[in-house]
């Protein structure tokens, strides 16, 4: 489509490692096929970002770093989630995924982590 601005979307080094925690805990409990399918809608949602990437909910509670954090929900269930979180940097037009953090975790972890 023409008009719309297209960035890339890159996964950092920490939150390939999350992810990797996170499907190991989705392996652990889930089947393996609705892992198997959890695990691809994450990826591709974080992959969706190349478009309109400003969708994304601001974290307040990443305010202070020197960078505008956003991130996105993917509900693994009714009551858990993952939000994706990530930085849009508009010099390069690349959104940087830094966390693929389980919402049941302590929210303080967040900011350790990001």
């Amino acid at each position: 489509m023409e008009g719309r601005e297209s960035y890339l979307v890159e996964i950092t080094s920490k939150a390939e490692q999350y992810y990797w925690k996170l499907l190991a805990h989705l392996y652990e409990t889930h089947s393996v096929q609705s892992a198997n399918k959890k695990s691809d809608e994450i990826i591709e949602l974080a992959m969706s970002l190349d478009v309109n990437p400003q969708r994304g909910s601001l974290e307040e509670d990443l305010a202070s770093f020197n960078k505008e954090f956003r991130s996105i929900i993917y509900h693994i269930t009714k009551r858990k989630t993952v939000k994706i979180v990530y930085f849009i940097d508009e010099h390069t037009n690349k959104v940087y995924v830094t966390d693929f953090f389980a919402t049941l975790m302590n929210p303080d972890k967040k900011r350790k982590r990001s």
